[in-house]
């Protein structure tokens, strides 16, 4: 069942892109970042009220604000640049996830890293390298493909702030309470500068409606059915499963817009997925967790 659970939420991640593109053909970024949250927060009290539990919305905690910051950055960023890039792009959001999470586990959670998972990350850094570079010559490469993968650097730094403090507020809140605190105050957020923002893009249609509607429910139930799959399946099977959304997001991007995807992408991706494994591995842990697992 768990491994059930992580392919679902991982299919769901791999279409985000696919739908975001459908929706800036009507509409700006800035506008589909607050609908993400919006609708978003709608199917999570749908699934609180369905499971007959009490709405929660919490406040005071700092790392609830931390997390909402982070994702309107997440989010902010990563349709901006599938809106004026390709979809396909928006997997660079991952292997810098990865890195960033990696400081974070340096730096704020004090954990000691083993030459290991350096050569991991590595391997995960070059796989962004070499998705950026796709060949281009130096000159056009420094023109506007540069610029969007510093978008979605920015991207994923925002996302690896929700994600510390989502590892940060589990212990404290349920899974739902905390989603719907976190993307609350996101929409709260979002709204205020919406109407100087707001604008069309383009005709509004029946696809972009749908994807809209998709989205938010991706961003609604999605982080759920992944904390649920967390609970059933090793933390391994979840990084190697989790982060293979980077091969489906490249197939859909083929197969609904003809993105061109060539040698130098799908080999970043491998590469990033190769160090990701490899990140997952036992001889990649701290010291002090293994030894820790030891003594007990």
């Amino acid at each position: 069942m768990g491994i059930l659970l992580l392919l679902l939420s991982t299919l769901m991640w791999s279409f985000v892109s696919i739908f975001v593109k459908a929706a800036s053909f009507s509409l700006d970024s800035y506008t589909i970042t607050f609908l993400r949250f919006f609708l978003g927060v709608i199917f999570l009290v749908l699934f609180i009220l369905m499971s007959r539990r009490k709405i929660k919305i919490t406040w005071k905690s700092k790392w609830i604000w931390y997390g909402a910051l982070g994702k309107i950055m997440n989010y902010l960023f990563e349709n901006y640049g599938v809106s004026v890039g390709f979809a396909y792009e928006q997997i660079l959001i991952s292997p810098f996830l990865t890195i960033f999470m990696l400081l974070f586990s340096i730096f704020y959670f004090k954990e000691k890293m083993t030459a290991f998972s350096w050569g991991s990350a590595t391997l995960c850094l070059l796989g962004v390298l070499l998705i950026s570079w796709n060949g281009l010559p130096i000159n056009k490469l420094m023109e506007f493909d540069l610029f969007l993968t510093f978008i979605f650097a920015l991207s994923a730094f925002g996302a690896s702030f929700h994600f510390v403090s989502q590892k940060i507020l589990i212990d404290k809140m349920g899974a739902a309470d905390m989603n719907l605190s976190i993307f609350l105050w996101c929409s709260i957020l979002t709204t205020l500068p919406l109407p100087s923002q707001f604008q069309w893009s383009g005709e509004f249609s029946g696809i972009s409606i749908f994807s809209l509607i998709v989205l938010g429910f991706i961003t609604g139930t999605s982080f759920l059915i992944y904390a649920k799959a967390l609970k059933k399946v090793s933390f391994l099977v979840a990084a190697i499963l989790g982060n293979s959304s980077v091969l489906f997001t490249l197939l859909w991007s083929w197969l609904f817009y003809d993105e061109p995807i060539t040698v130098f992408v799908i080999a970043g991706s491998i590469l990033f997925l190769i160090g990701m494994v490899l990140l997952s591995l036992p001889g990649a842990r701290s010291s002090k967790e293994t030894q820790a697992k030891k003594a007990s």
